[in-house]
């Protein structure tokens, strides 16, 4: 049976791969309804086995819905059944280096964001006090103070999930800055991480990029000294791509988007 659209998915602005997820979403003019909470999930809804973010709310052979996770398995079943716009390259190395790239995202940089999330104090306050009014934010002041120290508490005591301690802090925070000072050379020669146009890992890296620079305070504040400013601009020019078709690019061919890589 063919996908049923728009997809149905639950996930919250704080959530890397959310992000990740929303904006692949876009780019490729997938229909969507994005739910932010329980409440608007429904108690109809199945539940996933494992509860992350973002769950996608698929229909089975059966008809019925099953809840999905895992942003990378479910960006390749989205290609083989919604054509268009494709964010996986066409040539089998390319694909495994993209692959690679978005692992790299998904599994190291969300560490340093983890981390930097729930070991800083200026973190630790920010996160605590925003992150429940994505979800809820006409819950009464009590409710929410109450769930800023339930999810301060729950997140800080489970940084050893992602390998954040006292031993391994350095380690982490050395190979962000290190990460920084790559991605800062490699914009400096095209907008994207294998060239003219994103893929699925462009996608992986953004995601962790939206809360690294673009809400916690301790690696934001990092990224401006590390950097001349280029890497904040990394999610602003994926943004602005999401609405870009090939045509739309003043007649430059498919083939040239990625820069040495025809098969992409």
């Amino acid at each position: 049976m063919s996908i049923e659209l728009p997809l149905k998915f639950k996930g919250a602005p704080g959530s890397p791969y959310t992000r990740k997820m929303l904006a692949a979403l876009r780019y490729r003019r997938i229909p969507y309804c994005f739910l932010i909470g329980d409440e608007m999930v429904g108690a109809d809804m199945p539940k996933p086995r494992v509860s992350l973010l973002p769950t996608f709310y698929l229909r089975n052979q059966s008809g019925e819905y099953e809840a999905v996770i895992d942003s990378t398995p479910l960006i390749r079943r989205f290609e083989k059944e919604i054509k268009g716009r494709s964010i996986i390259p066409n040539d089998n190395v390319m694909a495994f280096l993209n692959y690679l790239l978005e692992d790299f995202g998904d599994e190291w940089l969300t560490k340093a964001m983890f981390h930097y999330r729930w070991h800083f104090e200026d973190d630790i306050e920010q996160g605590g006090n925003i992150l429940p009014r994505w979800r809820n934010i006409q819950a009464p002041e009590e409710t929410l103070q109450k769930a800023a120290e339930l999810i301060r508490e729950r997140q800080i005591s489970r940084l050893y999930v992602v390998g954040s301690n006292e031993v391994t802090a350095a380690v982490i925070e050395s190979s962000y800055k290190r990460f920084l000072q790559i991605m800062d050379r490699l914009l400096q020669k095209q907008p994207f991480l294998m060239g003219s146009r994103p893929g699925s890992a462009d996608f992986g890296i953004y995601g962790q990029l939206t809360q690294l620079v673009g809400f916690d305070p301790t690696p934001m504040r990092i990224c401006l000294i590390w950097e001349r400013g280029l890497l904040p601009g990394f999610p602003v020019n994926l943004r602005i791509h999401l609405g870009v078709t090939i045509s739309d690019r003043s007649g430059v061919s498919k083939q040239k988007w990625y820069i040495d890589h025809p098969n992409f």
